[in-house]
């Protein structure tokens, strides 16, 4: 027997729901079984081959050495009119910074934050690695449900009632991963209020801001006051509108006090993100007009995917769903059917062989989450193999 012993933190992570029933998925298509992947939360559509040629272009002038940890002046420079046009709010270059992906920039936010006894107040539905973030940096998450009546967005009452003097920090999450709810300006207000002149943080991760639905407007609480912009982290990136998923490029904005630490923390274990992917993402950030008619191709697209889903739900029997209004999910609520919403999720890859994620894994027990994120005839099928399951 090894006398070595790992952390005991590390040791109590949880694996990530999403990528277990993807790598699951795919386990059964490497054995020629077909099956309706509808769990990733990967756009299907190609990288844009305007950003393709960005790269080709930065590989060709020998752009292959390290940056600045913060990323090259050409990003930086993209990054700080990105923050403007889209959350209208200005940042200077000391309060940017590209990490490996958004996930990495959450995860290197909370770990500036949070220590032993600290709470982040964390509202559900919730993307499933925030959980288990905190809890790896010592924390301690707070879960606050917005039920499906509501909208699934939380009360300013709601939000009050969990803060405690440990409260360090929420974490806000629109349009959201997994409901595809969209907080509202008057919504996210009323929560920038309740928190107005304490010392709790906001990490807002504004990752789907451009996958946007029924002519939806996205706001930053960051934009809303002084107090706003002092305590708010903007979190956001390339992957999901520019199609950039494995390019692994996140966008960070916020106060430069934490903006520096996380740079810190990225000197230590990253040094910076690959400078092939930095020069595409400074061109998609710019969003020149074939950019955009490219983002708007796929918003449009996903819209069709999440209207034919909900027609093809209302045929079925028991399960209901809210109706998204951005990113690219739906909650599918079996819950008048069952309550064991992992063992629905894995009868359906097993026996329909459709991959959904349990929606527990979310913090919505009782629904599977379903990706807009796959082609139509995709979607159409495998709801169509739920229904005859049924």
């Amino acid at each position: 027997m090894s006398l070595l012993t790992l952390n005991e933190r590390v040791l109590k992570l949880g694996s990530s729901a999403t990528l277990a029933m993807k790598a699951r998925a795919k386990a059964l298509t490497d054995r020629g079984i077909s099956v309706m992947t509808l769990s990733a939360g990967e756009p299907d559509f190609d990288t844009p081959q305007v950003i393709k040629e960005a790269a080709k272009k930065a590989l060709d002038k020998g752009i292959s050495r390290y940056t600045g940890v913060r990323g090259s002046d050409d990003l930086i420079h993209a990054m700080r009119i990105k923050f403007e046009r889209d959350q209208k709010v200005r940042y200077d270059a000391s309060q940017v910074l590209s990490t490996v992906g958004a996930k990495s920039a959450i995860s290197q936010a909370i770990d500036a934050l949070i220590g032993a006894g600290d709470e982040v107040i964390v509202f559900s539905p919730y993307w499933v690695s925030y959980t288990e973030l905190i809890s790896l940096a010592g924390g301690t998450p707070v879960l606050v449900h917005a039920s499906k009546e509501q909208g699934y967005v939380p009360t300013p009452e709601q939000l009050r009632a969990a803060i405690t003097p440990r409260t360090k920090a929420i974490i806000l999450n629109s349009p959201n991963n997994p409901s595809g709810a969209v907080f509202s300006e008057a919504a996210l207000r009323g929560l920038m209020d309740v928190v107005k002149d304490s010392k709790i943080w906001v990490i807002s991760d504004e990752i789907y801001e451009h996958l946007l639905f029924d002519n939806v407007k996205h706001v930053s609480p960051a934009s809303f006051s002084d107090d706003a912009y002092s305590r708010t982290l903007v979190i956001t990136g390339a992957s999901k509108a520019y199609a950039m998923t494995g390019w692994r490029v996140g966008v960070v904005g916020g106060p430069k006090e934490l903006v520096g630490a996380m740079v810190k923390l990225q000197e230590q274990r990253y040094t910076c993100i690959a400078t092939v992917a930095q020069a595409a993402c400074a061109y998609a950030l710019l969003e020149p007009p074939e950019v955009k008619a490219e983002i708007e191709k796929m918003r449009q697209a996903y819209e069709m995917r999440r209207n034919k889903t909900l027609e093809i739900v209302a045929s079925m029997p028991g399960v209901t769903c809210f109706k998204p209004q951005g990113a690219f999910y739906v909650l599918l609520d079996f819950s008048s059917i069952t309550k064991d919403d992992q063992v629905l999720a894995d009868r359906l890859l097993d026996e329909a062989h459709v991959a959904l994620v349990a929606g527990s894994a979310f913090g919505v027990p009782g629904t599977v989450r379903m990706s807009l994120a796959s082609s139509m005839e995709t979607i159409t099928e495998g709801l169509t193999r739920i229904r005859k399951w049924l």
